[in-house]
């Protein structure tokens, strides 16, 4: 049977959540340019590592929140915007809704660096007004020495290696390889303010040499890409058993 909640009539959901499953995944993304990689990136990851996810953990997959935040490469062509106040409302009405129909649990996988303290916040609302257990995931932050590993001597940032990596994994079709490694790149400069940003492959640091370029890599972006899955997992697994330490 589907884990994706979407494709569960009523009598299935009932039968399974709270019962056999009180745990949801949320994919959250947004809409915005990055490199030769899909404008969908922060949507595809979440939902990818969603699908591996809940199986391992007995989860169910809700549909993505998919509109996000975007600010700096919002003057790109494709990415799009809705504002923190109405991303903050909506994710916490849409989790709080999965709350309201059975899950005690709620995990959201974000993939949108910019919306960290909106996504923040309702992990706190959800606790705070629905004493719902919740989370949130941004997988780069369990990637910092699969990449070191395994992309030595290259640099971190925005539609860069490690993420482009990811979408190798996940999605390579959608991949415009001829124009991967060398679509413009630059990198974030505490003296430098400008928008547009003048590329959307945005570097932690300058690079020398092809530092900061793209891998196209099969073998090594599914290293990485597995190697985040289990990272998370890991992660997860600690936070639910801390939670069922206090859970009534």
């Amino acid at each position: 049977m589907s884990l994706r909640i979407n494709d569960l009539n009523w009598e299935q959901f009932r039968d399974r959540v709270p019962s056999r499953c009180d745990l949801a995944f949320v994919p959250v993304g947004t809409i915005e340019a990055h490199g030769a990689i899909p404008l969908g990136t922060d949507t595809i990851i979440p939902e990818a590592l969603a699908t591996a996810l809940a199986p391992k953990l007995n989860a169910l997959i809700a549909p993505p929140i998919a509109y996000g935040v975007t600010n700096t490469l919002l003057p790109y062509p494709g990415s799009t915007t809705v504002s923190a106040a109405t991303f903050r409302s909506y994710l916490f009405e849409a989790t709080a809704g999965l709350v309201d129909a059975g899950f005690r649990r709620i995990v959201m996988l974000n993939g949108h660096g910019g919306q960290s303290s909106e996504v923040a916040d309702v992990v706190a609302r959800l606790w705070n007004e629905k004493r719902a257990y919740a989370v949130a995931v941004e997988w780069w932050g369990f990637a910092e020495e699969l990449a070191s590993r395994i992309y030595p001597a290259t640099i971190p940032g925005h539609a860069g290696v490690e993420e482009t990596a990811m979408v190798v994994a996940i999605a390579p079709d959608l991949i415009d390889g001829a124009r991967a490694t060398k679509i413009r790149r630059f990198a974030r400069h505490p003296g430098l303010r400008a928008r547009p940003f003048p590329a959307s492959i945005i570097l932690d640091r300058k690079e020398s040499a092809a530092e900061g370029a793209p891998v196209l890599d099969a073998a090594k972006a599914r290293e990485f890409y597995d190697g985040v899955v289990g990272e998370i997992e890991a992660g997860l697994r600690e936070v639910f058993a801390g939670w069922s330490e206090i859970r009534p």
